[in-house]
């Protein structure tokens, strides 16, 4: 059984928590409903209400679930995979995504930091994809996970940095966590992801312990454009990162059968690596 969990240094009980700076209310994207476990991966998603989203959020805290894959032991040290969630979704749902997953590894699936409709949400989406505003907020979600994936990396048997992955927001904060924070993150698996202008213009140089980046994208996305981040994605290859981008012809915002197939073959090759 997969435990929801957050993160504490003392022994970990079923909730714990890891106090963060509460985020204003978010608005205006969408959830991606994930698979069941092994299961196909959902349609196009859905728009969430916003009215569902509060004027202010709470306090929040970094919540996850853990899952234990491929038949490994909980005891083992174990590559861990990191796996972020869209707006609106939840760890319960998008933990489908990589459940089924043949690896051997820890599979963290954190909790967005403030509710939205009847999921979570990592940051505000009030203005523009590439605002400042946005920005600013990936990054702020982005050092969050990197503490809590730093601290559960020495709290549990953990072999090798992160593989992080993840959808739309989660997408975003892959990246930022790729670029920004490189001592927690191995290899970075964005998906329907987008890098703002305070991501990138913040992004170093190329550095040999730099993760590995394959972003994968639908070119008929419209809630998160695919130029921009293939704009993105060549701006980051210029500077030496080693970036690149899977495109998938006429898919929308969302994960098919084919991008899911690729990103458990990137993850596999990822995992092998730390072997």
């Amino acid at each position: 059984m997969p435990l929801m969990r957050t993160y504490r240094a003392r022994p970990v009980s079923t909730w714990s928590a890891l106090a963060l700076a509460s985020l204003a209310a978010v608005a205006g994207c969408e959830r991606r409903a994930a698979p069941p476990s092994g299961g196909a991966p959902a349609g196009p998603a859905k728009q969430a209400p916003a009215a569902s989203a509060p004027a202010a959020a709470a306090p929040a805290e970094v919540e996850f679930l853990e899952e234990i894959t491929g038949g490994a032991d909980r005891s083992e040290a174990l590559p861990l995979i990191v796996a972020i969630h869209g707006l609106g979704d939840r760890p319960e749902s998008f933990a489908g995504l990589l459940s089924g997953a043949d690896v051997k590894a820890r599979l963290v699936v954190p909790r967005g930091l403030a509710p939205y409709g009847d999921g979570y949400s990592w940051f505000p989406l009030q203005q523009a994809l590439a605002s400042d505003a946005v920005g600013q907020g990936i990054l702020r979600a982005a050092a969050a996970l990197a503490a809590t994936i730093e601290r559960i990396s020495a709290e549990r048997p953990t072999r090798g940095k992160a593989i992080v992955t993840g959808f739309s927001q989660g997408g975003a904060l892959t990246f930022a966590l790729a670029l920004h924070h490189p001592r927690v993150v191995s290899a970075a698996f964005p998906v329907s992801g987008w890098v703002p202008p305070a991501v990138l213009s913040g992004a170093s140089a190329a550095d040999p312990a730099a993760p590995a980046l394959v972003a994968l994208h639908g070119d008929a996305d419209r809630r998160v454009p695919f130029g921009p981040t293939r704009d993105a994605i060549a701006a980051l290859a210029g500077r030496g990162v080693r970036a690149r981008l899977e495109s998938y012809p006429g898919v929308g915002h969302t994960v098919t059968g084919d991008m899911r197939r690729d990103l458990l073959q990137l993850i596999r090759g990822a995992a092998a690596e730390m072997r």
